[in-house]
Order: structure tokens, then sequence, then C-alpha cells
């Protein structure tokens, strides 16, 4: 599917239809500090109990192309990368390539993503991962917007050879948008499956999350949003480390607060608590987050 998703944007756009072509271009960056009490690496429970201050950077490029009245394609490219001042080992920089093409019948809308992301851990490559998405979504009355979505992820890591998986997901969200649009409240569910290459890592989970988002102030400069995310997962197989079946779950709240002085230049700053219940150590813990940071919006 790899293969199929990356052309897709190029064999949409007939040389007929290129003049006509509507784009729009963005580029965002962002930098500060974010303090962790707790240190994590989820996808191989690696944590560190000591909590630690790193200097975050983020560049986000992307471009929007509508080839016809009905086609958009995007693709753009994100890069960030998190410095910790005492914990070397937990220093991450990821980047992620996208692209997605969608076709509106009118009915409902169909498309397709593709992500490839590239993970390095303390200065080594750590992960590579892809993503391949095939979604229906929905616009009621331009107040209730529904997706629904399939995905394959496949993960490969470069040392734990082990934990190389590939996870299928079946999710649906909805999105119910007031207050003239500038308020949206937004609930979803997915039920995903993983098949490592060891069975103890293997599993199958249910994942909940829901969104409440608002824009008020002068010219709509302040943006707040509380997020809620929760997921249980079920082992399929004995765990040799703790002799019995892993049992995780994870409830994670999230406050984030965005100031603009200008259109284009902000202030953002956000809190998050996560509870991490597990019978295996490294993934059971409390963790808070706070994260302060200036984002440019051109």
């Amino acid at each position: 599917m790899k293969k199929l998703l990356l052309p897709l944007p190029i064999l949409a756009v007939s040389h007929a239809a290129l003049a006509d072509i509507q784009s729009e271009y963005e580029l965002t960056a962002e930098a500060g500090i974010v303090y962790n009490s707790e240190l994590v690496v989820e996808e191989i429970d690696q944590l560190n109990n000591n909590g630690d201050t790193a200097r975050y950077l983020s560049l986000d490029v992307s471009g929007d192309w509508i080839v016809a009245d009905n086609l958009n394609v995007q693709a753009g490219y994100n890069l960030s990368d998190t410095d910790y001042q005492d914990s070397d080992d937990f220093d991450l920089r990821v980047h992620r390539l996208f692209g997605d093409i969608a076709y509106d019948f009118t009915v409902l809308t169909v498309g397709a993503s593709h992500h490839d992301i590239n993970a390095e851990l303390a200065g080594d490559n750590f992960l590579d991962m892809s993503r391949d998405s095939f979604y229906l979504s929905k616009l009621f009355n331009n107040s209730i917007f529904v997706r629904a979505e399939a995905i394959t992820i496949d993960k490969t890591f470069d040392s734990i050879p082990e934990r190389d998986a590939t996870n299928d997901a079946l999710g649906l969200d909805a999105y119910f948008f007031f207050n003239q649009g500038k308020s949206f409240f937004s609930i979803g569910y997915s039920a995903d499956e993983e098949a490592a290459s060891s069975a103890e890592y293997s599993y199958d989970g249910d994942n909940y999350r829901a969104t409440l988002s608002s824009k008020f102030g002068a010219n709509d400069n302040h943006r707040l949003q509380l997020h809620w995310r929760y997921f249980d997962r079920q082992y399929q197989a004995q765990l040799p480390d703790i002799g019995q079946v892993r049992e995780d779950s994870r409830n994670t709240f999230r406050l984030a607060w965005d100031y603009y002085f200008t259109p284009k230049f902000a202030l953002a700053t956000q809190l998050e608590s996560t509870e991490s219940s597990s019978n295996f150590e490294s993934a059971d813990y409390s963790a808070n987050e706070i994260s302060l940071l200036f984002k440019v919006e051109l």
C-alpha cells in the first residue's frame, strides 16, 4: 500500500488541469522549553523517574492544492527535536513526511493518506514507521463533521526486532461546531490490533478520546483546548519479565492555551497529566508535563 499511495497526488493531476490548480502553503515554527516529571519512551517502555527540562524545536511545512472542484491534495514535512538538559538517553528527534488525497462525492468525501516517520533516540536511529489510512467523512449542516477511518501501521525498530509490528485499527470521530464555528466538541473511539514479531508484545486495544476547543477574546486571539484520552490494552502472551500476561491502561488530560500577539505570532502553553497503570513496572507511572513555546505561523 505504501508504494501505491505516494504517487497518488501525481496521478491525480492531469496536464490540462495544472493551470487551474489553487494552492496554499503554510510554515509553522515552534521553540521553547518542556518540563517532564517522568521521562518516557512509550514504544520501548523506557522510563526515568527523575524529571528533566528540555529544549524543544519544531518545524512544519505543508501545501494544500485544490486540483478540481472536488479533488484536494495535501503534502507536508514535520521535524521535531527534544533535547534534555541532563537525560541524553531520552533526546528525541522525529521526521515525518505525509501525503493526503481526498475527493468530495457530495454524498460523502473519500480519502487516503500516507505517513513516513523516522525517529532518532539519543542520536541513534530508533524507529521507522509507516502509516496508511483510508477514510470516509461527511459534514452535516455545517455544524457536525463525522469521519470513519481504517488505518494500518508498520513499525520497525533498529535494535529491538522482537518489537517490530503491524497495527490495524478502525476508528470513528464526530465533531460538533458551535459559537459561529469558533468552538467545537469532538469525541472518538478506535479499536486496534497489534501483531508483533514476539507474541508477548502483541495486543488488542480500545482507545477513547475527546476534545473541547474554543476561540475567544479580541479578534479571537485566545484559543483554549481541553483534551482527554484513555486506552487499555490486553496482551496476547505471557511477558517473561513478569511471568504473566501484561495489562495496560492509560488516562491522559491535557489543557492547552494559545495567545496570539498578532495573527502570526503566538505563545503556546500546555499542561498535561498522565496516569499509566500496568502490571509491568516500566509502564506503571504518573507523569506531568509543562511546556512553554513561542510559535510563528506563516
